[in-house]
């Protein structure tokens, strides 16, 4: 008799180790999600607080500007592709030879 009751004892001890061990994972488990929200929500911040920055720096008149920099621009085809190829290969070659 005496032999179950310890038995008895020591099981319910150890199911409650076993169940304090769960609670204590899980409210570390929970601790660390909202950490990682935090750090999420922080870098939202800085990225919004970027942007608004960019906008602030990037007006109309800026791109203008930079575009006339640039020269007239004009949208790839299959023609100007071809030659922007051809100037990166002349452009290897010669850089391969200055190397050697």
């Amino acid at each position: 008799m005496f032999a179950k009751l310890a038995t008895v004892i020591v099981s319910m001890g150890v199911i409650a180790c076993l169940l304090l061990a769960v609670r204590q994972q899980r409210i570390q488990a929970a601790h660390e999600l909202g950490e990682v929200q935090q750090r999420v929500l922080a870098s939202d911040r800085t990225l919004w607080h970027l942007r608004a920055e960019i906008a602030s720096k990037v007006t109309p008149e800026r791109v203008e500007a930079a575009a006339k920099k640039y020269g007239p621009l004009a949208a790839k085809n299959i023609e100007r592709y071809r030659e922007m190829l051809k100037r990166e290969n002349e452009q290897a070659i010669a850089a391969a030879t200055v190397h050697e």
